[in-house]
């Protein structure tokens, strides 16, 4: 018999703190957990996009040689155009002479996941944000730091895990479960049901493309339409995640980006939200 108290459905997201797409993809991500709650279960798969920049090539963006971070740079430009989650590209051209590879801030998350699995997605955005948005470079161990502390993790055992190679050798199974579904590009996405089928879809994936697949799995999903009155759902929604962008507001309400734009814009008035400045975007956080 199958475990009432388990989701109805598991989303499992392979995905690099790194990975612009993933980033765009933050707002479906929240759409979800706000339409459908403890229904649909969601977790993720470290995948390591770069190992060693000095090797990379990505032939579909021509990304990769000497130019990389500038190449890289217009690439989440070009992308944050047509995702609408903010980017800070410029950090890219910082980090040009040390950043080797994505991988210490994949092995960051790992450690993040012997504490507290609730508390690493959280560290997980927070690379994200931080990364993309806030011109952070999460590929150094004292900002990982930081960025944990401020998240809620224990400063002194997630650095341990990474010191120790505990961390590492998790992250190396998480690259091998990419090899076992033939992940190669991220994000990319495995949604199961009770009964053990599952559905394996690659690449940024609009919100209906998922309700579409969840009707395949299962038919006892019930959605929320996040129906009520917009500024105290909207402020509700700022306040449980404690910082979010605009494309994120307008997704998960349906709403058109100016008109989630003008609701923000009420509730900072009335000095329920502050904004802050995020590379070519911006943030609202909940006061």
């Amino acid at each position: 018999m199958p475990d009432p108290a388990k989701p109805l459905l598991k989303i499992i997201q392979f995905t690099d703190p790194y990975c612009t797409w993933c980033w765009g993809s933050e707002p479906v991500m929240r759409h979800i957990e706000m339409a459908f709650g403890s229904q649909v279960g969601l977790g993720f798969v470290m995948g390591g996009l770069v190992e060693d920049v000095a090797a990379f090539y990505d032939p579909l963006n021509k990304i990769g040689g000497h130019d990389m971070a500038r190449q890289v740079a217009a690439h989440w430009r070009e992308a944050s155009a047509r995702h609408g989650m903010p980017v800070d590209a410029d950090v890219w051209l910082d980090m040009k002479d040390e950043f080797k590879s994505t991988w210490p801030a994949n092995i960051a998350v790992k450690a993040a996941q012997f504490q507290n699995e609730e508390l690493a997605a959280m560290f997980l955005r927070r690379l994200r944000e931080a990364a993309a948005a806030e011109r952070r470079l999460i590929h150094r161990p004292d900002v990982q730091a930081e960025l944990a502390a401020e998240t809620g993790l224990d400063r002194e055992p997630f650095l341990t895990a990474l010191e120790d190679g505990s961390a590492r050798k998790a992250f190396l199974a998480d690259i091998e479960e990419c090899r076992r579904w033939h992940v190669t590009g991220f994000p990319s996405f495995l949604i199961s049901n009770r009964a053990g089928e599952e559905l394996m879809f690659f690449g940024y994936q609009p919100y209906q493309r998922f309700v579409e697949l969840f009707k395949r799995l299962s038919s006892r999903l019930v959605e929320s339409n996040q129906a009520g009155d917009a500024a105290d759902a909207i402020l509700a929604f700022v306040r449980r995640y404690r910082k979010v962008a605009p494309r994120e507001v307008a997704e998960v309400f349906s709403l058109p980006a100016g008109e989630a734009d003008e609701w923000l814009g009420r509730l900072e008035n009335e000095g329920l939200v502050r904004k802050q400045k995020a590379g070519n975007g911006r943030f609202f956080l909940a006061l």
